[in-house]
């Protein structure tokens, strides 16, 4: 609020000052409308609606920040600039009935009214009298008048109350009152004009920020995602928001400190200064909880009530939400005012806060909360209780029940102390070291921590399970070879634990699901199926294994070539991680990597716009080996449809480069086998065959099929690349021993993905051996396949060959009944050698001519658009273009004839 209104402003319209020479203790700032604030956001449709002259009174009743004082002030300002009287009184705690009738006189003289009957001087009829001059007053000016109260929970003589009620309920039709206040007193009866229905109330709610305000405060510079985390941080508090602004000015070292010691001082002067000295210390001891809810708050305060204690402070309106329906009533505190009264807790009374930083820890804990428990022990500065907490809770068995996310902050929080006093949390972090990318750590620590566990039947069976949980992740995460004697002996062990009757069924449940993804792997579709159904049963409920219990099954139906009942199993999975598992970044990925494998493998000349995030989550090596098999694939073959072969390489050395440092042995060896595929298509042979030799892959037909020593993956990797090898050395008799042998792996285990790869390969094979009605019956097996699976992508890829034998076949067989499937193909194969399918609008390809040598702003100033637009545009352009960076973008531009320099 201004305080330095000139005094030409706070003249009545006459221009003369009102008498104020017989009241030297007045504070002319009372009575004077505050100025506007700088950077002030206009919010028309509240200011509307506030509008004291639309109803007898208008209420804003809201806590401190929430700009009660500043939407009045506005509606006030409006309300001049209109003609309309609007006296202003400011209220305090010394405002006696006396000077608070004086403060109402002078500000509705400065409103303009007859200086007599406003001047403050009491006649010989008291104040009713004086009140009553008023009123009549103001009926006379025969318009609306308003008077506006700010503060008005600071009054708290009763006969003040009674001057407010006077003019409310005595006071003229053309009287307008309003009132700014934090509460409403008890003395200060509004209830019956409330009742009437001549008075509204705005209250909190009606006075936070909405997205659209937020984004205009910030000038709307804030990126979507940016202003969801201000609105998720501030609640549309608007002092929370001025912070922000605030921060954002400053430099980042001076950020944090400066603003939260002038968020501090604010929180105390006018949020806490008025609280007795039980009120604040219950609302500093709420600052140490995360949420809230009434059994939580008696239990670690040891006092009954205190949700309801909790519900009646009026200093917490507004700054308190409810943050979960059900039973439950779960609430928690403003994320500013909770550190400020942890940080106050700590500092007054550290003992205090320690303690009750412990007894939440126990208290999460036994609800299943344990990664927030075990922040709670660690700021209570006990890391051994996080420890136990975490072993309690089944150690890296916590994986299983809330996710790699959960395991992995729990591991964050975990001393060097702790962990080495613990083989049972040596354990998960060897765990946590392979989920996070870090194999090399995570083998070394295993073998020096492995337990050592019975062979017999008195084995301990708990010890076993952290063992086989273990190995699991480096089965899965740290590229073990799924022939290798780890996988054999994990196998094995989780067969010891399935006979046990002393298992739970989570771990039941876990086992059945482990073996489900075993089986996969090698391409043993039915007993992983088998086994999932045995895994939901056991797990029923557990969404975090449902997830990918889903998500299994959607990726066995695509390999099956079974498209569409894929893609209902896909949907299901991505609805349960959205619902469930939303800040889990592989599971929210896996489904969006899976689908989108699909899709290139069904429509090719789709939109191949990389996957955010994709290429950065494979080269940080977190991630399950299925996962990066399928990301590798969508990388490899979106470059393949949308750019070239060479950038296609470019994305395999890129990463084959990061596996081999890791010694991700397993993801080493899929991606040189596509890579070798790669150089093949390219022209480079020798390369090629070097990178054969060297990666010592089979070269005999029953090598490059064995499902016993490698991966499904793996296998339709090596088989290609040696295919490809082979009909580049002209070798087509080998080739063709080969793809006979890989068909029959595929029929006999119902692969139709891997049979329409193999089909199509063979008939590249014998296009160029010449056998054309060779090439011509193994096309009309694969059109027989398509239309139930319809994989084009498997023929489209090699359309420099297949294109002339598949309108060969057209003009041959007019008749078969396979001409659908083959002119849908063919057509494709055009698309994709046709940029002009591409359909850009008239402002993509003036921003793509614009773009070679100029910034986005100069783009930007150039067309006339914002940055924002034209980053808009380069979005769209990336997606159909097929590109990820702007190098990438004006070279497919190029090749596709959509640029001026094109050929």
């Amino acid at each position: 609020m201004a305080d330095n209104t000139p005094a030409e402003e706070a003249s009545d319209p006459q221009g003369s000052p009102p008498d104020t020479q017989a009241f030297p203790w007045l504070l002319r700032q009372k009575i004077t409308l505050p100025d506007p604030v700088k950077g002030h956001t206009h919010r028309p449709q509240l200011v509307e609606r506030a509008m004291p002259t639309r109803r007898r009174l208008t209420v804003l009743k809201a806590p401190a920040g929430f700009g009660k004082t500043t939407l009045l002030a506005e509606c006030g300002r409006r309300l001049r600039q209109e003609g309309v009287p609007v006296a202003w009184v400011s209220l305090d705690e010394r405002d006696e009935p006396a000077v608070l009738e004086t403060y109402i006189a002078l500000a509705c003289a400065q409103a303009g009214l007859n200086r007599n009957a406003s001047s403050g001087k009491e006649p010989a009829n008291g104040p009713d009298s004086r009140m009553g001059a008023m009123a009549q007053e103001i009926e006379s000016l025969g318009k609306p008048f308003v008077i506006a109260f700010d503060q008005v929970e600071r009054l708290k003589h009763p006969v003040a109350f009674a001057l407010v009620a006077y003019l409310l309920q005595r006071g003229p039709s053309n009287l307008h009152l309003a009132i700014a206040c934090r509460d409403i007193p008890d003395g200060l009866n509004l209830a019956d004009v409330l009742l009437e229905g001549r008075a509204e109330v705005l209250d909190t709610e009606d006075l936070r920020f909405s997205a659209a305000e937020t984004a205009r405060f910030f000038g709307m510079r804030l990126s979507r995602r940016a202003l969801a985390e201000e609105m998720d941080h501030s609640a549309g508090w608007p002092f929370a928001l001025r912070i922000s602004l605030i921060n954002r000015g400053r430099g980042a070292e001076r950020r944090q400190g400066v603003a939260q010691e002038f968020v501090g001082n604010w929180i105390e002067s006018h949020l806490l200064a008025d609280l007795g000295g039980d009120d604040r210390d219950f609302v500093l001891d709420l600052g140490l909880f995360d949420w809230i809810d009434s059994a939580l708050l008696n239990e670690v305060l040891q006092r009954a009530g205190s949700a309801r204690r909790l519900e009646s402070m009026a200093v917490l309106a507004g700054l308190i939400e409810q943050v979960r329906d059900g039973a439950t009533r779960i609430w928690r505190l403003h994320p500013l005012l909770r550190r400020h009264c942890a940080q106050q807790r700590l500092r007054e009374a550290p003992e205090r806060s320690d303690a009750l930083h412990r007894r939440i820890a126990t208290a999460l804990a036994r609800r299943g909360q344990i990664v927030l428990a075990m922040g709670h022990a660690v700021e209570g500065g006990d890391s051994f209780l996080a420890g136990t907490l975490l072993e309690q809770a089944g150690g890296v068995r916590l994986w299983v029940r809330q996710g790699v996310t959960q395991l992995q902050a729990a591991h964050r929080l975990l001393s060097e102390e702790v962990i080495a006093q613990s083989p049972r949390l040596m354990l998960l972090r060897s765990a946590a070291l392979a989920l996070s990318g870090n194999p090399h750590e995570a083998r070394a620590l295993y073998r020096d921590c492995a337990p050592k566990v019975n062979d017999g039947e008195d084995a301990d069976i708990e010890c076993l399970m952290d063992d086989c949980l273990v190995r699991g992740c480096l089965v899965l995460y740290a590229g073990e070879p799924v022939g290798g004697d780890l996988t054999q002996d994990l196998s094995r062990d989780m067969a010891r634990l399935e006979r046990s009757s002393e298992i739970d069924a989570l771990t039941r449940g876990y086992l059945e699901y482990a073996f489900a993804v075993l089986h996969f792997l090698r391409g043993e579709f039915e007993p992983a199926l088998e086994r999932l159904a045995f895994s939901s049963d056991w797990l029923a409920g557990t969404q975090y294994l449902a997830v990918y219990g889903e998500l299994l099954r959607g990726q066995i139906e695509f390999m099956r070539g079974r498209a569409s009942v894929a893609e209902s199993h896909l949907r299901r999975s991505g609805r349960i991680a959205r619902t469930h598992l939303s800040l889990d970044p592989v599971a929210m990925t896996s489904n969006r990597v899976a689908a989108k494998e699909m899709d290139l493998e069904c429509n090719p000349t789709a939109t191949a716009a990389e996957l955010p995030g994709l290429r950065r989550a494979l080269l940080n090596f977190g991630v399950p080996f299925s996962f990066f098999a399928t990301g590798i694939n969508v990388l490899i073959d979106m470059k393949l449809q949308s750019a070239t072969v060479s950038q296609a390489l470019a994305v395999a050395d890129e990463v084959l480069g990061h596996q081999r440092r890791a010694g991700l042995a397993a993801f080493v060896r899929l991606l040189a086998a596509l890579r070798i595929s790669l150089l093949v298509r390219d022209g480079r042979i020798e390369d090629a065959d070097r990178a054969y030799r060297r990666e010592a892959l089979p070269e005999a037909p029953a090598g490059c099929v064995d499902l016993a020593t490698q991966s499904l993956r793996e296998m339709e990797a090596v088989s290609e690349a040696r295919v490809r090898l082979l009909i580049a050395r002209q070798r087509f008799g080998d080739a063709r021993s080969l793809l006979r042998k890989l068909c029959s792996v595929a029929e006999g285990r119902r692969l139709g993905r891997v049979a329409m790869r193999a089909l199509a390969l063979s008939i590249t094979m014998e296009c160029q051996a010449g056998e054309t009605e060779a090439a011509i019956r193994h096309l009309e097996e694969y059109l027989g396949l398509f239309v139930d699976s319809p994989f084009a992508w498997p023929l489209v890829r090699e359309r420099t060959i297949c294109a002339e034998l598949v309108e060969r076949f057209l003009a041959l067989r007019p008749d078969s009944p396979h001409c659908p499937a083959a002119r849908s193909l063919l057509a494709t194969m055009r698309r994709m050698d046709d940029g002009s399918n591409l359909a850009l609008s008239e402002r993509e390809r003036e921003v793509l001519a614009l773009l070679p040598g100029r910034r986005i702003k100069q783009v930007a100033t150039t067309l006339g658009l914002s940055i924002h637009g034209v980053r808009y545009h380069l979005r769209k352009l990336f997606a159909k273009l097929g590109a990820s960076n702007r190098s990438e973008l004006l070279q497919r531009a190029a090749e596709l004839g959509l640029s001026e320099d094109s050929p």
